[in-house]
């Protein structure tokens, strides 16, 4: 049974932890969260998704992380495994029963995102 969500709430103590301890970005220096590595041990299937609100755009620091990262797993990834890739879903407000929804760019219903999330 998947686990589930407990407090409905995010704690943000240890990004203030971050923002207040570790470098500045300006000696380039950059951190960012990944909201979701989705995984099938089974099928072994791995694939990295951020995901956007409010019609956001990951800013061009992170979407440049990101993209290398992508690189660098299709490389370096077990032969035994496939790499689905780094994708972006993007709610054009908060979910989606109020939302137009983008999977990378292409306009999704929930039925299909949950047929690609789902290898």
């Amino acid at each position: 049974m998947t686990k589930p969500e407990i407090t409905g709430v995010r704690d943000l103590q240890f990004s203030k932890w971050i923002r207040e301890k570790l470098p500045d970005s300006k000696t380039g220096f950059v951190v960012s969260d990944l909201d979701w590595i989705i995984c099938n041990y089974k099928t072994k299937y791995l694939m990295l998704l951020e995901v956007k609100t409010r019609n956001k755009r990951l800013p061009e620091w992170q979407n440049r992380l990101f993209r290398n990262i992508d690189r660098w797993l299709k490389i370096g990834i077990d032969d035994d495994w496939i790499y689905l890739g780094y994708h972006t879903l993007t709610f054009t407000n908060i979910f989606f029963d109020d939302s137009d929804v983008f999977f990378d760019s292409r306009k999704v219903t929930e039925d299909e995102l949950i047929s690609i999330l789902s290898k």
